[in-house]
């Protein structure tokens, strides 16, 4: 397939017009919306082009196949985060390739970060802890339960973890209002942390090619866009 930098930049800069749309429509300008082009299944020439035309954050969906990516493109080129669920097997390398780990929702994967990281003086990635506030059974992520989420994130800190933030995905197929209300949820879970808990989660990774605007009107910072940018995939 021949990705055109022309179309990808046309793309990644009409998703910025689109959120300052939404910031705009809620009066929220002053805040920071970061894009994340998500290039799972993408082969490597179009997470370079991606990066050559002005995108500094990328999303895998796999540990190998990310890894094999940064490993031709060089960790140093972009931001990488890791988005998909991963296995405690898979940790070591997560933690070796990735910048972020974003779809945390195993204290199995947090104890097994702590151990490569913390306790050997690692410097640890980012982390993200994924919620699923649509309630649907075929999604991974935490119930969005306020007592749950302060001893997830509570046992977190004791093992030295920092988390920056949380993430979930919006309902699918769902109407502008079910979705709005997942997105709002976790929001609002964000704030009784900060608040009631004390914990600092400056990050909410919401919203996808077909909800970001919404996900940004209650409060994304992160949108993760796939389809967006790229167009659907000619197999």
């Amino acid at each position: 397939m021949n990705y055109s930098i022309e179309s990808i930049r046309s793309n990644f800069h009409r998703a910025e017009d689109m959120i300052a749309e939404a910031l705009n429509a809620v009066h929220d300008s002053p805040r920071v919306v970061k894009i994340m082009a998500v290039t799972k299944t993408h082969p490597v020439e179009l997470v370079r082009t991606s990066i050559e035309a002005g995108i500094s954050i990328i999303g895998e969906n796999r540990v190998s196949e990310g890894g094999r990516k940064i490993k031709t493109l060089g960790k140093e080129v972009a931001e990488f985060h890791m988005i998909g669920p991963i296995h405690t097997g898979e940790v070591r390398q997560a933690v070796r390739d990735f910048h972020w780990i974003d779809s945390i929702c195993r204290m199995k994967i947090a104890e097994e970060i702590a151990k490569r990281t913390t306790a050997k003086n690692i410097k640890q990635p980012g982390i993200l802890v994924e919620v699923n506030t649509s309630g649907e059974e075929s999604k991974h992520g935490l119930e969005p339960e306020y007592s749950l989420l302060e001893g997830v994130l509570g046992r977190m800190r004791e093992l030295g973890l920092v988390v920056s933030g949380l993430l979930t995905i919006g309902p699918l197929g769902g109407t502008a209002a079910e979705t709005r209300k997942a997105f709002a949820a976790l929001r609002n879970l964000r704030d009784d942390l900060s608040s009631r808990g004390g914990f600092e989660l400056p990050e909410l990774s919401m919203g996808m090619s077909d909800d970001f605007q919404l996900a940004v009107m209650e409060g994304s910072t992160i949108v993760r866009l796939g389809r967006f940018l790229f167009g659907r995939r000619q197999n």
